[in-house]
């Protein structure tokens, strides 16, 4: 094995744990957080924005947190099988560990920023539109032996339409 490709396996396992720390961190919150208790104007709110964003054919902000919290936790799957195949020396997997990396730290920043209604969701749609064509180009040779490039390639596919239907 090359350096250049040890420091990638490397980078790529520190960015897995990295992400799953963060993933795990953030399923907690969730779980401690009782929504039935309050927010009864929050959830007006939210409904509110949905019926808006709705007639204009704009997915709405919990949509587009939606499919980049899917895209980030299928694409964490994805790194996972990645690494124990390039664990059992199929340095093949390298690319599309690298890319559903990348995929998932753009998704879950997608998916935060859309929790926040936040004004900079069309600019980040845009670059996670570009992460999703990336890791869809390096899942696609695999995704006829491996069921979680497949369910990768399909996340991002999705996540990819609701950003550009976002972003329009």
């Amino acid at each position: 094995m090359e350096r250049r490709d040890s420091l990638k396996i490397l980078a790529a396992t520190t960015g897995a744990f990295l992400v799953g720390k963060n993933s795990v961190a953030l399923a907690a919150e969730k779980k401690a957080h009782d929504h039935s208790k309050k927010h009864s104007s929050h959830h007006a709110a939210a409904e509110s924005e949905k019926k808006s964003e709705k007639k204009s054919g704009k997915p709405s902000f919990s949509e587009l947190n939606h499919a980049g919290a899917h895209c980030n936790h299928v694409a964490q799957m994805c790194v996972g099988h990645c690494f124990t195949l390039i664990a059992q020396g199929q340095k093949n997997m390298v690319e599309c560990a690298q890319a559903a990396l990348e995929v998932a730290a753009m998704s879950d920043a997608l998916s935060r920023l859309a929790g926040l209604g936040s004004d900079l969701c069309a600019v980040q749609a845009k670059a996670c539109i570009a992460a999703c064509e990336k890791c869809m180009k390096a899942c696609e040779p695999h995704i006829h032996h491996h069921a979680q490039c497949k369910e990768c390639f399909e996340a991002c596919k999705d996540c990819m339409e609701t950003c550009k239907a976002f972003a329009a």
